[in-house]
């Protein structure tokens, strides 16, 4: 501290003291609020809340808006190493079920439903699922066939694995539930496999875009090729489409989307 000494000579003087009026810790607090709340932000993962719109099947032809299944099986009593193209069965008697459990749509049976997953990408090694659409076997073209045998036997209608799904009638899986905006998810391409759950025997079975039978090699060949196919987004006009990879559109009422199932070796 240094010292001064002023004499008085009877005139009036004013002494200027500097005082400091910016200090370092304002703010502080305020920062470390913000800080505290960007750190719980991280931690705690908060969800987006993304409003999901109904995605309608894209129209054609003459105003046409239904989308159109067909799946297939081998039958379990043919070997896949011998089997041809013909051989596949658009029925659910293919795949363990009798003509009478579908009829009455036993436990088993109403268990039994489709899963079609919707990808970001059909490389399998970095690929997420987006959104899943279930398809149940209640719904589907019906056939004629037979229960009993003799003087007992009756025809009945039974389901098959072909749906046409629209507004009306069968339409569960006929809408598609998607974020309405396009930067939550920036794409306008997802990618669809199929699976058929049987809930008879608890399996799931992967589907083919082609007969397994028509394959070179039936067992060794790219699965970004064979497993999926392209769904097309339109958030415009709330509206999507299915295309064959190479871009050819399907699921109309005369080129249905059809799924073959892949049988291990």
């Amino acid at each position: 501290m240094s010292n001064y000494r002023f004499g008085d000579t009877g005139i009036e003087r004013n002494i200027n003291i500097p005082i400091e009026t910016i200090w370092d810790n304002i703010g502080r607090d305020d920062a470390i609020d913000i800080f505290e709340r960007e750190v719980l932000d991280i931690v705690i993962n908060p969800i987006d809340d993304v409003e999901l719109g109904r995605f309608e099947h894209k129209p054609y032809g003459a105003d046409l808006t239904n989308i159109n299944y067909d799946f297939y099986f081998l039958p379990r009593a043919i070997n896949i190493n011998t089997a041809t193209n013909a051989d596949y069965s658009s029925s659910y008697t293919a795949e363990t079920f009798s003509v009478e459990e579908i009829y009455v749509k036993s436990n088993a049976f109403k268990k039994t439903f489709f899963k079609l997953d919707l990808y970001d990408t059909t490389d399998r090694q970095t690929q997420k699922i987006m959104a899943t659409i279930i398809l149940p076997t209640q719904q589907g073209h019906k056939v004629t066939s037979t229960i009993g045998s003799g003087a007992t036997a009756r025809n009945v209608e039974i389901v098959t694995p072909s749906m046409t799904l629209d507004y009306v009638g069968d339409k569960e899986g006929f809408f598609l539930y998607w974020p309405k905006e396009s930067e939550f998810t920036n794409m306008n391409t997802l990618y669809m496999s199929a699976k058929f759950y049987n809930g008879k025997t608890g399996e799931f079975a992967r589907m083919l875009n082609v007969p397994q039978t028509s394959i070179g090699n039936r067992f060794n060949f790219e699965s970004s090729e064979k497993y999926y196919y392209k769904v097309l987004i339109d958030y415009d006009n709330y509206e999507y489409h299915i295309e064959t990879l190479a871009g050819a559109r399907i699921g109309t009422s005369t080129n249905p989307i059809k799924w073959y199932e892949y049988i291990n070796p």
